[in-house]
C-alpha cells in the first residue's frame, strides 16, 4: 500500500512539471507568436521573399514587434506579405514606413524590418498594405562578391608583374628606382632646373622693377614711341636699300654697269693696274731727277722752303695758345 501511494505521489508531481513546463512553452511561443494580448495586421508586397517564412520576426529600428502570419502568392510575379504586429506599437508605424527583408545576424534566420522614414505621415490602419524595398538576393550578393574577388586577383597578378619589372627591368622606372647613376643624373637635371628657376626669378624681379632698363622699355611710353620710331627709321632704310638694290639690277648708270657688265669690269681693272704701274714709274722719275745734279739744287730749295712754312705754321699755333 505504501509502495503504491509512493508511486502515485510521483506520478502527480511528473504530470504538474509537465503541465508547468508545458504552459510556460505556451507561453513564450504564444508571446513570440502575438497570440496574447492585442494586435493589428500590416501587409507588403514583395517580388522576391528571399527565404523569409512563416513566424519569423517583424522588426521596428531593430525591436520585434511582431510575426510573419502568412505568405501567399497573389500573382505569378508577386508575394503578398502578412504580419502581426502589437497594438502598443501602432503609433510609430507611419503609413509611409518602408518594408525590406533582411537577415537577423550574418547566417541567422530572414527578418522583416520596418523602417520609419519622415514621420510626417498619418498613421497606418488595421490591414494596410506598406511601400516595400526589394532586398538583393543572395545569389547577387554572391555573384558581386566574386567579381569583386576576381578583380582583386587580376590587380594582384598585374601589381606582382609590375613590381618583378621594376626590380628586373630596364625600363625608365626601373632605372629611376635601381640605377645609382641615373639616379643622380636626375638629380642633376632637378638641380639644373633649380637653378634655372632662380634665374628666372630674378629675371622676373628685374623686369618688375619700376627703374630697371627692361621695365622701362616694357612699361614707359617715351621708350615705347622710341623704339616704334627706331623701327620705322630702319623699316624706312630697308625700303631705300631695296630701292637701290633694284637701281643696282635694272639701272643704266655706271654703278650697275660695273657690277653687271664683266666687259666694263675687266676695263676698269685693267685701267687700274695700268694707273698703279704708272704711279710707280713716276716715283721712280722723281728719285732719279733727285739725283740729278741739274735738278739736286731745285729740290734742296724746295726742301727748304717747306721746312720754313712748316716752322711759321708752329710759330702761329703757339702764339694762339
Amino acid at each position: 500500500m505504501k509502495k503504491k501511494s509512493d508511486y502515485i505521489w510521483k506520478l502527480g508531481l511528473f504530470v504538474i512539471a509537465a503541465l508547468t513546463i508545458f504552459l510556460v512553452a505556451v507561453y513564450f511561443i504564444g508571446k513570440s507568436q502575438n497570440l496574447f494580448g492585442d494586435t493589428f495586421s500590416l501587409k507588403a508586397k514583395f517580388k522576391n521573399v528571399s527565404g523569409l517564412k512563416k513566424g519569423n520576426n517583424v522588426l521596428l529600428s531593430g525591436i520585434t514587434i511582431g510575426t510573419i502570419k502568412d505568405i501567399s502568392f497573389i500573382s505569378d510575379s508577386t508575394v503578398v506579405v502578412n504580419m502581426v504586429i502589437r497594438e502598443e506599437v501602432h503609433q510609430y508605424i507611419k503609413t509611409d514606413a518602408l518594408a525590406s527583408i533582411g537577415s537577423d545576424g550574418l547566417m541567422g534566420d530572414k527578418v522583416l524590418t520596418i523602417s520609419p522614414r519622415n514621420g510626417l505621415a498619418l498613421m497606418v490602419k488595421d490591414g494596410d498594405m506598406i511601400v516595400s524595398n526589394e532586398a538583393a538576393a543572395l545569389e547577387d550578393l554572391i555573384s558581386g562578391l566574386k567579381k569583386s574577388i576576381d578583380n582583386a586577383e587580376i590587380i594582384t597578378k598585374e601589381l606582382s608583374e609590375f613590381s618583378y619589372k621594376i626590380n628586373n627591368g630596364k625600363g625608365a622606372l626601373s632605372k629611376v628606382l635601381t640605377d645609382e647613376n641615373f639616379a643622380k643624373s636626375i638629380d642633376v637635371t632637378m638641380n639644373n632646373l633649380k637653378a634655372s628657376s632662380n634665374e628666372f626669378a630674378v629675371f622676373t624681379k628685374k623686369i618688375n622693377d619700376k627703374d630697371g632698363t627692361l621695365s622701362k622699355l616694357m612699361t614707359d611710353p617715351y621708350y615705347a614711341n622710341s623704339i616704334k620710331r627706331s623701327l620705322s627709321g630702319f623699316e624706312s632704310s630697308v625700303s631705300d636699300l631695296n630701292v637701290f638694290t633694284a637701281k643696282l639690277n635694272t639701272g643704266k648708270g655706271i654703278l650697275p654697269k660695273l657690277i653687271n657688265n664683266e666687259r666694263l669690269a675687266n676695263s676698269l681693272d685693267s685701267t687700274l693696274t695700268n694707273l698703279q704701274t704708272g704711279s710707280e714709274n713716276l716715283i721712280e722719275i722723281e728719285q732719279a731727277a733727285k739725283q740729278n745734279f741739274l735738278l739736286r739744287g731745285y729740290f734742296k730749295k724746295k726742301k727748304k722752303q717747306d721746312a720754313k712754312k712748316a716752322l711759321e705754321l708752329q710759330k702761329t699755333v703757339s702764339a694762339n695758345k
